[in-house]
């Protein structure tokens, strides 16, 4: 496992983090240092990177799984004059909050200024690129909700 900055990740109690995790938060010039924080009974399987500016907020219960990408960093848009646009980072602030019991499938990648909703499922390959609601199945390129969990937690029904 890689960890860039580690002072600045909190990782909970009986996490399970495979080989090939890339951990990094980092620390912009002229602006409040970064943080990841990784709840309680997290799974993170092998080959997943995680990139924190501000803040990426994983919480309890979460699994995702090999190959995912979390990223709460953004750069430019527009014509640049002042070099390799992917070493500029924005000023704007940015999150990623995976909320409780969210299941990641294989190659997700979730995108700033993101929120899943807690219990939701990311289907494989996915993009999230807004948020996503409670109890929900979400899939796609963008990812879209495709299924939403009745009261009971254990059956679907079709979004609407």
């Amino acid at each position: 496992m890689a960890l860039i900055n580690p002072r600045q990740v909190e990782i909970g109690n009986n996490c399970f983090i495979r080989d090939g995790a890339r951990f990094e938060v980092v620390n912009r010039p002229n602006q409040k240092p970064g943080s990841l924080r990784i709840g309680n009974n997290v799974t993170i399987e092998q080959n997943v990177h995680i990139i924190a500016c501000d803040s990426v907020v994983i919480e309890d219960e979460v699994c995702i799984t090999p190959r995912c990408t979390i990223v709460d960093a953004t750069h430019p848009v527009g014509t640049s004059n002042s070099g390799n646009r992917g070493r500029i980072l924005s000023d704007e602030p940015t999150f990623v909050k995976i909320s409780r019991r969210v299941f990641l499938g294989a190659n997700v990648v979730i995108l700033p200024n993101v929120t899943i909703g807690e219990n939701s499922i990311i289907g494989a390959g996915s993009v999230v690129s807004h948020d996503i609601p409670p109890n929900c199945v979400a899939a796609g390129s963008p990812a879209k909700v495709i299924r939403v969990f009745d009261g009971d937690g254990l059956s679907l029904r079709n979004s609407i």
